[in-house]
């Protein structure tokens, strides 16, 4: 289990088919494999291998397979093909496929197909007498496919995953003239409903059914499908059904359902359920997305002994790992994750001897990992521990003897603590005793990091060749620089991640490395002491980057230019450095780049000459010192993919130009703390855009040229959600939005300019969905609109230090859910708004500076008019932005203090006469003192006693 980061989250990394027989195919194939080129997209990497060309190999181009013995192709995997013109329809030539005679499998999986051309279709391949299996799913196809289907007499195994099929439309009974079928897969298509068991149920051939989220309801008894005498697997998920009489299905040895399916499982008699008895076969259960009791594993480790695969996800237990579960013996796949599951591991779970998979992510289970029953499982080759409260030793070291293990992972799980009882290695020598293991998959990462070191980098990790996969987070490491020979011992290694791990030392490229043709993350970001340049070749030794992390470090100098030569680089994230000169024009060039941070650092000079290429989407240069103009960046955005652009805190100067406002996909626009100058002569906020800050500028003219009749914020429904977190201020003050908070924020800031006119009407009429309005601090003029109490999602309105007149709406009270409101210091008169909803939480100060305003609430009518900061708070020092320094005010009265005493006393001590005179009065006033306090104030009898007789 993995979060945002870990092992290529959303990718499909396929690889390269390497081949030990013939890497050549026959002509005839070869020439039919370009002519498949020439007709989908997506194919470009046919043809090549890191970079080289491998046209006559095309037995090791991605997804061919060949016989290594004759030379022929086998199996096709065409994965994510396109129309090569882009179109969203997209219909199929299946006489490409033809020329190869020997064709037994062939994929088209997410090639979002709608149909085939005229007499193109399936019926084509009836011809290729080897074909097996046909991958179908994720495409657009509907039951004119079938008839074409029904001719493929050799097909065994049929994929049609989440198409358009239904049964309101004949054809499905085509299914019934595949003789040899055993494997279907009809899973997600919505509209099959529960007539597709009467169709189904006369394929006695199959072996294997897929029905997750068909349109199934209701109770649906099992026997309706009881011809199926051959059926050993059955996938009924996603469907709302109450399933009756299992135990017809006699030679079912594979079985997932939802738990709410069953009703057994909502009830006090489990025990007494026949069909958990009755299925003698069955080896595999998978029961997910449901509540069930929590002795639901202690029923089925007394009731179905058999099991060799028990995956239990997303099934609400709330209870702890019960004893009886430790009678499933033959268990080899134990999948528990998100259960709501608590407590430690029972050791009798040490009886699991065959087990291969153990899978506990995302659960409360606790204990240290080293003193666990895995520790004796010598079996395993699969841990995944995340999302728990255990300890985990960063050595690994109980697991040495695992000698099948290939996957760990430990995901934010509660502490990585290292091995202080063992003797530490000198840095870089490996230990003395290797592990038995060989990993694939590794990821270590702490939910807390209090600070302490738990040692140096893992020694085992000297002797692993199989890595493809590395994730260690949030761990300290001490005196560990970045680990080169990782990358030089394992060669698959496609993922490198080592986040806030304390790595330190300059972030060179040792001269003696050969370069690395597989790995595409690197992620070292967060670990402040990795300093020095960006090595200028490190694209040359990793020529398949696609994602670079090297956020928050201390990297400094120049960007380099040879960074460029990252064909493959997607993201590039450098943010929060102290990189510094020019940013290089080709870095903007790179064909493959969408996202670009390099905000928070120290850059110079000028964006260069077309810095927004039609491919980027996220460009994030905030907080550096660049400067210059953009009108000559520009050029025709239509068909440009921005989505993002942050060119806050900098001192870019000049016009805002036009070219901005035209990007189609324009989504987060940030422009704030410049110098920009003149007019707003564009439309900013188009339909789609969901947040727009031009304030802090030098910007004139009216708004209302910023507006068009169409501007709509929030109606676009497939906006994208931004990589990174952008700042924007709300209700006076700063907030840094990220993930869902920014997705559901929209707002508009044009405070602290110049802007004069009045106050757009499009406002109230377009901008519905806005929650954040801040127009202070500009030389509006004219009334408030009534139409702003249209905005009804709005949740700050900052309209103080200008020059508008006129009443305040009343109507504005109808906002219910504003909870930042100020007019504050312009020139409103009549009646405040009656305070009730939100309105009764606002004081004198969202009214002040206004004096021909009539509120039922006193109102201060002189205040000094604040700084033109006031948009959000800007005083650090928490003295509350007065005008007096209190703590110099102390400083220089107590001085001032301490001299005039001391004045005093030499004074007296020069000059004799004045002496006499101070004392002679001193010692006046201290007897009159003394008459006075006893002639005027109270005193007890006691004193009077003692005053008398003394």
């Amino acid at each position: 289990m993995r979060s945002e980061q870990g092992i290529l989250v959303g990718s499909r990394e396929k690889g390269f088919q390497e081949r030990k027989g013939c890497d050549g195919c026959l002509d005839n194939e070869r020439a039919g494999l370009l002519h498949i080129k020439a007709s989908f997209g997506n194919l470009d990497s046919w043809g090549t291998k890191a970079g080289r060309a491998i046209e006559d190999e095309c037995c090791n181009w991605v997804g061919v397979s060949c016989n290594p013995a004759t030379g022929r192709i086998t199996d096709l995997d065409l994965d994510d093909i396109t129309s090569p013109d882009g179109h969203d329809e997209f219909y199929l030539n299946a006489s490409v496929f033809l020329p190869f005679k020997e064709l037994r499998s062939l994929s088209l999986e997410y090639g979002y197909l709608t149909g085939c051309m005229e007499n193109e279709g399936f019926e084509k391949l009836s011809t290729l007498a080897h074909l097996e299996r046909l991958d179908l799913n994720h495409n657009r196809f509907n039951n004119d496919i079938l008839s074409p289907l029904s001719t493929l007499v050799s097909l065994k195994h049929l994929e049609l995953y989440e198409n358009e099929l239904s049964t309101n439309v004949a054809g499905l009974e085509e299914l019934l003239k595949l003789p040899n079928l055993e494997h279907l897969n009809l899973g997600r298509n919505k509209r099959l409903g529960n007539s597709i068991l009467s169709l189904l149920s006369s394929i006695s051939s199959l072996k294997s059914l897929t029905l997750s989220a068909v349109g199934l309801n209701g109770t649906i008894s099992i026997y309706g499908l009881g011809a199926l005498i051959n059926l050993e697997a059955i996938d009924l998920t996603g469907n709302d059904i109450v399933l009756k009489d299992l135990d017809a299905f006699t030679n079912l040895k594979t079985l997932t359902i939802d738990a709410s399916s069953l009703t057994e499982l909502q009830g006090s008699d489990l025990h007494s359920q026949g069909w958990l008895v009755k299925l003698e076969k069955l080896e595999n259960l998978t029961i997910s997305d449901s509540i069930a009791q929590g002795n639901f594993l202690e029923t089925i480790g007394t009731m179905m002994t058999n099991l060799k695969s028990l995956i239990i996800d997303g099934l609400s237990l709330n209870s702890t790992l019960p004893q009886g579960l430790c009678n499933l013996k033959d268990m080899e796949v134990l999948d528990l994750s998100s259960s709501n599951l608590r407590g430690e591991l029972p050791w009798c779970l040490s009886n699991f001897t065959s087990l291969r998979v153990f899978d506990i992510s995302g659960n409360r289970v606790s204990g240290d990992i080293a003193q666990s029953p895995l520790t004796t499982l010598f079996s395993l080759e699969k841990i995944d521990v995340s999302g728990n409260d255990f300890r985990i030793p960063l050595s690994l070291s109980p697991f040495f003897n695992h000698s099948h293990l290939q996957f760990f992972e430990g995901y934010d799980i509660q502490e990585i603590y290292g091995d202080h009882h063992i003797k530490q290695q000198q840095h870089g020598a490996p230990p003395l005793l290797p592990p038995l293991f060989q990993l694939e998959v590794l990821g270590l990462s702490s939910r807390y990091n209090d600070g302490e070191y738990v040692g140096s980098f893992p020694n085992f990790l000297y002797h692993q060749r199989n890595l493809e996969h590395v994730f260690i987070s949030n761990t300290r490491m001490k005196g560990v620089g970045f680990p080169w020979w990782l990358l030089d011992n394992n060669t698959n290694l496609v993922e490198l991640s080592l986040v806030n791990c304390s790595l330190s030392g300059p972030f060179e490229l040792p001269i003696n490395l050969h370069p690395h043709g597989r790995l595409q993350v690197l992620d070292i970001s967060s670990n402040n002491y990795i300093h020095g340049p960006i090595p200028p070749h490190l694209c040359a030794f990793l020529p398949m980057l696609g994602l670079l992390y090297i956020s928050d470090n201390q990297l400094s100098d120049i960007i380099p230019e040879e960074l460029s030569n990252c064909s493959f680089l997607e993201v590039l994230d450098a943010s929060n450095n102290r990189l510094s000169g020019e940013i290089p024009g080709r870095v903007f060039d790179m064909p493959e780049l969408s996202l670009l941070d390099l905000s928070r650092n120290n850059i110079t000079g000028s964006l260069p000459l077309g810095f927004i290429s039609p491919w980027i989407s996220e460009v994030y240069l905030s907080r550096n010192r660049l400067q210059g103009t953009l009108s000559s960046h520009g050029a025709e955005p239509g068909n440009y993919m921005l989505e993002v652009l942050d060119l806050s805190h900098n001192n870019f100067e000049g016009a805002i130009p036009k070219w901005i406002a035209g990007f189609p996909q324009l989504t987060y626009l940030l422009l704030n703390n410049n110098r920009f100058t003149g007019e707003v002569m564009m439309a900013f906020c188009l339909e789609q855009l969901r947040l727009i800050d031009v304030s802090h500028n030098h910007l004139s003219g009216h708004l209302a040229s910023a507006f068009t009749s169409n501007t709509s914020c929030g109606d676009r429904m497939n906006y994208i959600s931004p990589s990174r977190s952008l700042e924007f201020v709300s209700k006076t003050h700063l907030y840094t939005y990220n993930g869902v908070p920014l997705d559901l924020m929209c707002g508009m800031d044009f405070s602290s300019n110049s802007f004069a006119g009045e106050i757009p009407l499009q406002i109230g009429s377009d901008l519905i969905e806005i929650k954040v309005l801040n127009l202070s601090y500009n030389k509006l003029t004219g009334s408030i609109p009534s139409t702003l109490s249209n905005l009804q999602q709005i949740e700050s309105l900052d309209l103080s230090n200008n020059n508008l007149s006129g009443v305040i709406p009343p109507q504005l009270t109808e906002l219910s859910y504003l909870a930042s409101f100020s007019v504050a210091y312009n020139n409103l008169s009549g009646n405040c708004p009656k305070q009730t909803a939100q309105f009764i939480t606002f004081d004198e100060s969202s009214y002040r500076g206004n004096p021909f305003l009539c509120c039922t609430f006193p109102i201060r009518p002189e205040e000094p008019l604040p700084g033109p900061w006031g948009s959000y708070d800007r005083d650090d020092d928490g003295d509350g932005g007065g005008f007096v320094d209190m703590e110099t005010f102390y400083i220089t009265s107590g001085v001032t203090y301490v001299m005039i005493l001391l004045i005093i006393a030499s004074v007296l001590y020069i000059n004799p006469n004045w002496r006499r005179v101070w004392f002679y009065y001193v010692g006046v006033t201290i007897t009159s003192c003394h008459h006075f306090t006893a002639n005027n104030l109270p005193v007890s009898t006691e004193y009077k006693m003692w005053k008398f007789r003394a």
